[in-house]
């Protein structure tokens, strides 16, 4: 026990006492001839006042042993209901506080948070069976920075216990740095998987240009692989050869658990959809993990080699129109000098260049991705036959064919049986003479193929095709093709095998399109604006299409997901990212913009959810009471009432319950910026984590304060000694 003796009083109470001490003493001093008694009296009585004023206190303190506080965060999310040795993590996070809770609290002051979207105070650990899963996430930023801003949670260290498996969320770094004191991340639950490996995140662009350089950037968790060369490769599908390695990283596992990032650079060969596959495999080169993935590959400029045999409005009309379009980079040639044309001075010295057979037909022929061939003849140039085999090989490799009618075209330009008329949809007539002067409006076959359907509805498209004029001139054939789509046909004339004669028909040939229009006055529809201004962009959209369809970027669709891992993280709500194009493929706006969304779960159950536009062109999807098992999430869309595009992907859900190990990535990240360190909960020892905090410190504790003068035995006290003088005074005859 210690005794102590304190004054309360403020400044001016200091002064006040001050005050009348002074006057006391210059009081005494002028009665000092009084005598002893009367003087000591007087002054006794005087000091008493004068203490009162001064407020004294008497302290009684004892020395107590303060130890030092500690948080103990508990992960309380979801993910902690996962089992793992036959119990859930939560349930093992709060048996090893309950088996070592003598020896945390002899040696500190534990104060317990249950942590999921937010902090939850429960006290001592005492309360450690109080602790229930929470069916939210855990929002470690968000939870952390709680549980250092509630009263009473300043301590000299943290202890976290999580399997790390946190909702994502910014800023979990600077939130554990924030709480002020060092913090050491207990993990809990396995730490890897086995021997194996699994794709954590995978980076594409959503769309690539044709012939363009692309990265794609992925991570590979690898586990049990300590010691071993690891090889992440890139495979590119061809088509009939399988996957061939694109490019090959190489690493060595240097622990049990290894995170690779690895970026490789792939390039867009085929217009539409390209695979590819990632391969993780190990020292025994058996693939650990391997996983498929697809680039939408578009094309930056459409590429048009535009060969004419003769000068014509069909030709002026068509190539004025493509060269306007920013999105064509045509290259034309028109025949003005027939080889039988009689010249009387050198080739050189003229300026109409001879025809570049060579150059069109096989040296740059590769670099387009459409051919137009308008009434050209391949007799009158006596062309060799390995031209029109390469162009034969240019459609068969992915290449668009567009071949239009005229006088000089089909059987009368010489293609019967060649390897032209293998590409076309319909067999040349056996006579040379097929092409027919006269005019005749073409019968639309369906309005639902993508090359009629001009307009926004069909009712639009149809009366816009009965209101065009008539066109001049249309080839004969013999027969159409097996597998040849008839787009348009004669009102009137047949093939010579009886069908309904073909104005337009098309025909898939390897990998590229064939499109035939027999006539070579389609240049009057741009016309048909003078009698009728509804007509006025019917050209334009109908050669717009043509372009498109045969060059695949028609049929891309401009709604996409965005990759998805091998493994989606247990956790909820699911985050999925959709993209929408315009027709450019740039990001669509949301006006006119019409998404349907169907998730169907692993008991076949279809439910429709909702799309949340985060910025233009990008929705998020979040799914929430997901099931184990496979998953399906399929969209279509609509713009301004016509259809637009679909994509679906199929992901495996594994809910709380399952086996994902902790994420050692995270902790060892949270530990690192916390200032703490990182040990599995299975490793974890009370005394290892006791040593890191400061020893036991002695304090003084206040146990009693005694205030004496508010004490009525100090005022009878002042009363006595002030009696006792004046007594003293009237016996010595003193006034």
């Amino acid at each position: 026990m210690t005794w102590g003796l304190d004054f309360g009083a403020g400044g001016w109470q200091a002064a006040l006492a001050g005050l009348a001490a002074a006057a006391c003493g210059v009081h005494l001093w002028k009665s000092r001839s009084a005598g002893r008694l009367i003087l000591s009296l007087r002054a006794a009585a005087s000091a008493s006042l004068v203490l009162a004023l001064l407020l004294p206190s008497v302290s009684l303190s004892e020395p107590v042993f303060v130890k030092p506080r500690v948080l103990v965060l508990v992960d309380s999310g979801h993910s902690m209901q996962s089992r793992s040795g036959g119990m859930t993590r939560l349930a093992a996070a709060t048996a090893w506080l309950a088996k070592h809770r003598k020896t945390l609290e002899e040696r500190c002051e534990p104060v317990l948070f249950a942590l999921s979207d937010r902090a939850r105070a429960m006290g001592g650990l005492s309360a450690v069976d109080l602790i229930a899963a929470s069916d939210a996430g855990f929002h470690a930023a968000d939870a952390l920075l709680d549980a250092g801003q509630t009263p009473g949670a300043k301590a000299e260290r943290a202890w976290l216990l999580t399997d790390g498996n946190a909702a994502q969320s910014d800023g979990v770094e600077k939130a554990a740095a924030r709480l002020g004191m060092p913090v050491d991340v207990l993990g809990v639950g396995p730490g890897r998987r086995g021997r194996g490996a699994a794709v954590l995140d995978l980076k594409t662009p959503d769309f690539v240009f044709l012939h363009g350089r692309f990265p794609v950037e992925f991570q590979v968790e690898a586990s049990g692989l300590e010691g071993e060369r690891v090889r992440l490769s890139l495979l590119k599908e061809t088509i009939g050869q399988g996957f061939k390695v694109v490019e090959t990283r190489q690493f060595t596992a240097g622990s049990d658990y290894e995170v690779f990032s690895a970026s490789f650079t792939a390039i867009a060969e085929s217009l539409g959809r390209e695979r590819y596959r990632l391969e993780t495999t190990g020292s025994s080169s058996k693939p650990l993990a391997a996983r498929d993935f697809g680039v939408e590959v578009i094309r930056q400029k459409y590429r048009i080699m535009y060969l004419s045999g003769r000068p014509s409005y069909g030709y002026a009309s068509l190539r004025e129109f493509m060269k306007t379009d920013p999105n064509h980079e045509l290259v034309s040639f028109v025949i003005l000098r027939n080889p039988e044309s009689v010249s009387f001075v050198p080739d050189h010295e003229l300026s109409l260049i001879p025809f570049p057979a060579e150059e069109i037909f096989v040296q740059n022929l590769a670099q387009f991705d459409l051919f137009i061939l308008e009434n050209f003849s391949y007799r009158r140039f006596n062309l060799p036959v390995s031209h029109l085999a390469a162009l034969k090989g240019f459609v068969a490799n992915g290449g668009a064919l567009l071949v239009i009618g005229g006088e000089q075209a089909f059987a009368t330009g010489g293609y019967k049986g060649t390897p032209l008329e293998e590409l076309l949809p319909v067999t040349l007539a056996s006579t040379p003479e097929d092409y027919v002067r006269s005019k005749f409006s073409p019968a639309p076959s369906s309005l639902s193929h993508p090359l009629l359907g001009i307009y926004d509805t069909q009712a639009e498209s149809r009366q816009a095709w009965q209101g065009l004029p008539p066109l001049f001139g249309y080839a004969r054939f013999a027969s159409i093709k097996e597998g040849a789509s008839v787009l348009l046909v004669h009102p009137k004339e047949n093939t010579q095998s009886g069908q309904p004669l073909p104005v337009m028909v098309q025909k898939n040939f390897g990998r590229g399109k064939v499109l035939v229009v027999s006539s070579d006055s389609t240049w009057r529809w741009r016309l048909g604006a003078a009698h009728d201004w509804k007509l006025a962009s019917f050209y334009g959209r109908f050669w717009t299409r043509v372009v498109q369809y045969l060059t695949g970027s028609l049929d891309l669709s401009k709604v996409k997901f965005s990759p998805l891992p091998d493994r989606i993280a247990p956790r909820e709500p699911a985050a999925f990212t959709l993209r929408v194009f315009d027709e450019d493929f740039k990001p669509a706006v949301s006006a006119g913009l019409e998404l349907s969304v169907v998730w169907t779960g692993p008991d076949n159950k279809s439910v429709s959810v909702w799309a949340r536009e985060k910025e233009a062109g990008m929705f998020q999807i979040e799914l929430t009471g997901l099931k184990e098992g496979v998953h399906r999430l399929r969209v279509t869309a609509r713009r301004n009432g016509k259809p637009w595009g679909s994509d679906s992907v199929r992901f495996s859900w594994q809910p709380a319950g399952a086996e994902p190990p902790m994420d050692r990535r995270f902790l060892e990240a949270v530990a690192k910026a916390g200032g703490g360190r990182f040990v599995p909960l299975s490793a974890a020892r009370p005394e290892d984590l006791l040593a890191g905090l400061p020893p036991v410190r002695e304090e003084r504790r206040l146990s009693r304060r005694y205030f004496p003068w508010t004490s009525p035995y100090w005022l009878a006290l002042s009363l006595l000694l002030f009696f006792a003088e004046w007594a003293v005074r009237r016996s010595r005859g003193y006034d």
